[in-house]
């Protein structure tokens, strides 16, 4: 079993409704905002202690994947996923309980939080959760809390819910994340070195140097499906517990950089390199 664990085709996209269950939204920051890939463009709650988003759909879904993108929650903060098999009562089909997030990078020079503002200069956490597949969902809930977060808000710029797709094989070793930064620099000619502050994104990048032909022929399909114009969710370390240092620097939100050429090594195995830039 792999630790590669890929969303791209989005259902929350397609959802018949969506509302508070509890909580409220702010004023300009409501819950349509979290279809929009803007990532400046959030939602927002000032309920620190139980907000709770509710999806619905006209028919049933399956799902067994759940990212929050671009979010500003802290060490401290929670999470809790649970499906149901109707829009407004029916049964619990699954409930992740209450995932707690254990880190946060500290916020980016020159801002309080890792909030919105931050998000163009490497603010922002992404976390997610990842269970075997239910079917038949019909309505989703997400509770959230972040007691003390110094916004005074909880913050979300995109939810990515849906199945997911992992190879056979795991991402070969050398996996890496980059931290682009636009950052340049001008010498004067009286010696002092002027910066122009520019934006930090992260980039990864990866190999598959052995799939067999079922990966090869989903990677066909999952690449001729979105190409390089739709945004994708990638988890290297995914998991169902608590939100580490290590999957917040290993998932990214993004798109394909580049085409996607797959070769034959030798028979009956195939070979990929697949590169990601954070949108």
């Amino acid at each position: 079993m792999s630790n590669l664990r890929i969303l791209y085709k989005n259902i929350f996209d397609s959802y018949s409704g969506i509302s508070m269950a509890s909580g409220s939204q702010a004023i300009g920051f409501g819950l349509a905002n979290m279809k929009d890939d803007t990532k400046s463009k959030t939602f927002r709650s000032t309920n620190l202690t139980n907000p709770k988003i509710r999806a619905t759909w006209a028919s049933a879904q399956e799902i067994s994947g759940v990212a929050l993108a671009f979010t500003n929650l802290i060490a401290g903060s929670t999470f809790q996923i649970t499906l149901y098999d109707d829009p407004a009562a029916g049964t619990l089909l699954h409930d992740t309980g209450a995932i707690p997030v254990t880190y946060n990078y500290d916020p980016p020079v020159g801002f309080d939080s890792i909030g919105s503002a931050s998000f163009a200069y490497g603010g922002g956490a992404h976390v997610s959760a990842f269970f075997n597949s239910v079917s038949g969902v019909e309505r989703m809930e997400i509770e959230l809390t972040s007691a003390g977060n110094p916004d005074g808000y909880i913050e979300i710029s995109r939810i990515i819910a849906g199945k997911f797709w992992e190879p056979n094989d795991n991402a070969d070793y050398g996996a890496k994340t980059d931290f682009i930064d636009t950052t340049t620099g001008v010498r004067t000619s009286a010696g002092d070195l002027v910066t122009d502050r520019g934006t930090i994104t992260r980039v990864m990048e990866f190999s598959t140097q052995a799939m067999d032909s079922q990966d090869k022929a989903a990677l066909n399909n999952l690449f001729r499906s979105i190409g390089k114009s739709q945004p994708l969710f990638i988890s290297l370390v995914p998991g169902n517990g608590p939100i580490t240092e290590e999957q917040l620097s290993q998932q990214i939100y993004g798109k394909f950089d580049m085409d996607l050429s797959v070769s034959l090594p030798f028979f009956q195995r195939y070979s990929s390199s697949i590169r990601i830039i954070e949108l």
